[in-house]
């Protein structure tokens, strides 16, 4: 009902909102509070509305791009330093940007701005803001920069000086986080070395919500309708089979990615003492998988050398 007719949205846009609107997603987001963010067009664009405090909104013309961090199929990140005096004082960030702004592709990415900035937590990589630079097609997701990148590349360069002891921090860190999430309802989907960020020697954080959904109210799991390409080599029987994902399908993934931490990301080495872990996260029947809270529990023991991996 805007006056002039330029400003009005297609029926391909209403059709999209009115489909958010009833989506499992789109309520369980309305929910969250205070950290709850939603993108609410305006009359000049879209919009921040939020409940509790208003996110950062970053100006474009001081988004300083320094180099590329990485691509993806639909994305891509970059590192930029948001520099408002002009003097190279600023702060770095990582941005990351779609690499095609289709309607599909677009609110996927809006959702995944919701739920990251629905989360706080020492273990998940941090909500900064984001960036308009075209109106809404334009969108970027402003984060905080860890500049010891991903876990996998983290792991080959340094697997000298990393012993057993580290690595059962890091993935009693990553339990923890994952714990975490699946308190607010959220399966990550995506649950790989490659999307654990490293701050320091002895801290590493969840990244990349890209695939991540939220359960609905009634159900302990979700269909994915449209799977698209999927890192299936993480994926649980239920998620290859019937496109089924859920907590304990974020448990298999975990299995995997103890495997990469224990060979070091390296192919042509095998795990060690963590493999009763392993086998346990790779159960057939979900309802036989440990829960993150056990897992972080028996990770736990290992490290202070209260247990062994069985059981």
């Amino acid at each position: 009902m805007r006056y002039a007719p330029g400003r009005r949205p297609c029926f391909r846009a209403i059709i999209r909102d009115i489909n958010s609107l009833i989506s499992s997603d789109y309520e369980l987001l309305s929910e969250l509070s205070p950290g709850d963010v939603t993108l609410r067009e305006s009359f000049w664009g879209y919009e921040h509305v939020a409940v509790g405090h208003s996110p950062a909104q970053f100006e474009e013309r001081h988004l300083k791009y320094i180099s590329l961090l990485g691509k993806g199929n639909f994305g891509s990140v970059e590192l930029c330093r948001y520099d408002p005096l002009g003097d190279s004082t600023g702060e770095l960030v990582a941005v990351k940007k779609l690499q095609q702004d289709s309607a599909k592709e677009l609110q996927d990415f809006e959702r995944e701005i919701q739920i990251l900035h629905s989360l706080q937590h020492d273990f998940i990589v941090k909500y900064r803001g984001v960036c308009y630079s075209r109106g809404r097609r334009g969108l970027r997701l402003v984060m905080e920069y860890l500049p010891d990148g991903c876990l996998r590349d983290y792991l080959q360069k340094n697997q000298h000086r990393l012993e057993h002891r580290t690595l059962l921090l890091y993935a009693w860190q990553i339990c923890k986080g994952m714990e975490y999430l699946g308190a607010q309802r959220c399966v990550h989907r995506d649950l790989a070395s490659r999307n654990i960020l490293v701050e320091s020697e002895t801290h590493v954080k969840i990244g990349d919500f890209g695939l991540a959904k939220l359960l609905p109210q009634d159900k302990d799991y979700y269909v994915v309708q449209e799977p698209g390409q999927s890192p299936v080599f993480w994926y649980a029987p239920e998620s290859l089979a019937d496109n089924v994902f859920s907590r304990a399908s974020d448990v298999w993934s975990f299995g995997v990615l103890l495997y990469e931490l224990f060979t070091y990301s390296n192919k042509s080495r095998s795990p060690s003492e963590v493999y009763a872990v392993m086998l346990s996260c790779w159960a057939f029947a979900p309802t036989a998988r440990p829960t993150f809270t056990e897992l972080a529990a028996r990770v736990e023991a290992l490290r202070d050398g209260r247990g062994t991996a069985r059981g």
